[in-house]
């Protein structure tokens, strides 16, 4: 029994809306995997951002502190200006004012701008083996997305100018 085109045709009625709600569905499965695949990627874009900024921010604040060190003629005079940079202390830690000159030592933080995102960024000083040896800890603090983030850069100093 030969078929003609016409009849075929008149028999797949209603096929047609159901490949388009098919495909329809697929679509919207791909535009939303996209999608979040695009969001993740952002998230992590900045997340990686802040971590490069906030590390280059506390390498900041460590050559700082080595150059307060440096231009302090007397150790003794070092190691009583940075012993009370504590995570104790009321506010915590200190930083290295770089807007005068010379360098002084304030305690609390200093703040950077990273993509619309405050970097905290402050030092902590712990004397060691009766104050040859002072352990500096620089921390520098970000919040993203309501998540509290830090890291930390960590050296020991000694007064290697001493005679």
């Amino acid at each position: 029994m030969k078929k003609t085109f016409k009849k075929i045709l008149k028999e797949q009625n209603g096929i047609g809306l159901v490949e388009v709600i098919a495909a329809l569905g697929i679509s919207v499965v791909v535009i939303t995997s996209l999608l979040s695949l695009t969001l993740f990627s952002l998230r992590t874009s900045l997340q990686s951002t802040l971590l490069m900024e906030g590390t280059k921010a506390a390498n900041t604040q460590m050559e700082l502190v080595r150059a307060y060190r440096d231009q302090t003629t007397v150790w003794s005079t070092f190691v009583s200006t940075v012993s009370g940079c504590t995570p104790t202390a009321t506010p915590p830690g200190c930083y290295v004012d770089i807007a005068v000159d010379p360098l002084v030592v304030r305690t609390g933080s200093t703040s950077t701008a990273a993509g619309g995102t405050s970097i905290l960024t402050r030092f902590y000083a712990v004397p060691k083996s009766g104050n040859t040896i002072i352990s500096i800890t620089v921390q520098s603090t970000w919040s993203v997305g309501g998540q509290n983030k830090e890291t930390f850069v960590y050296t020991d100093l000694t007064n290697w100018q001493q005679k």
